[in-house]
């Protein structure tokens, strides 16, 4: 009998891989390949989600800060404008409805009074603030900036000294709630002249909501009671 390798070529055993062989190993490859592409995809989900929330978290906690911040000084009026302002109400309060709130405080920057408002314009927050004009007793001149952005709830809860809520009522005024210049007396709601005098504390609601490509949809909410000061 011949031994292997004096056999004619076409007699020879050639070493290689059968059909099923092949077959067995692109499909093992393929799924090792598929857990790889999962796993990669989930991380990057992950992170992507783990960015929008941080951005959400610190989108809101600014505007919550500020909000805070400035709402707790509401009534501190170095000018004293309030007495002497010619647009009722002659108030702390200015005005107020579930989205808006606009009142007196002070300005460190200029060392005055000014009209500070906060208001929710379509997903923007937005602060405006009006310097006092002592000639002609008005607020005025001031336009709104963005706060924050992705927000898509901002409330308004105002309590007076008995943590009553003070709701918001239809009254026909023409303070607006963000203030316009020379608006027409017309129905909005918003508090009274009476019940903003009234408010002790406000309790703000924030929710900032945002989706990625890829990514489900975020939020985040914050809460947080202010008293005023100066009341």
């Amino acid at each position: 009998m011949w031994p292997e390798s004096s056999k004619p070529l076409f007699q020879r055993r050639i070493p290689g891989f059968t059909l099923l062989e092949t077959l067995i190993t692109t499909a093992l490859f393929s799924i090792v390949i598929v857990g790889v592409y999962l796993l990669y995809t989930t991380m990057q989900n992950t992170l992507a989600r783990g960015e929008l929330k941080t951005d959400l978290q610190q989108n809101a906690r600014i505007a919550m800060d500020r909000m805070v911040q400035e709402i707790r000084m509401a009534g501190y009026d170095p000018s004293g404008a309030i007495p002497v302002v010619a647009l009722p109400p002659r108030a702390a309060v200015r005005a107020a409805s579930g989205a808006c709130l606009s009142f007196i405080a002070y300005n460190p920057t200029s060392g005055a009074s000014a009209q500070i408002t906060y208001d929710l314009d379509g997903t923007t927050v937005r602060r405006r603030q009006d310097p006092w004009d002592a000639t002609h007793h008005v607020f005025s001149g001031g336009s709104g900036q963005p706060l924050a952005e992705s927000v898509s709830l901002l409330i308004f809860t105002y309590y007076d000294a008995y943590n009553g809520i003070i709701a918001p009522v239809p009254i026909t005024s023409t303070q607006r709630c963000p203030p316009e210049a020379d608006a027409l007396s017309q129905s909005i709601v918003q508090l009274d002249y009476v019940q903003m005098r009234q408010v002790r504390r406000v309790g703000i609601t924030l929710q900032t909501r945002d989706s990625r490509p890829g990514v489900f949809p975020e939020r985040f909410t914050l809460t947080s009671d202010v008293f005023l000061r100066n009341r």
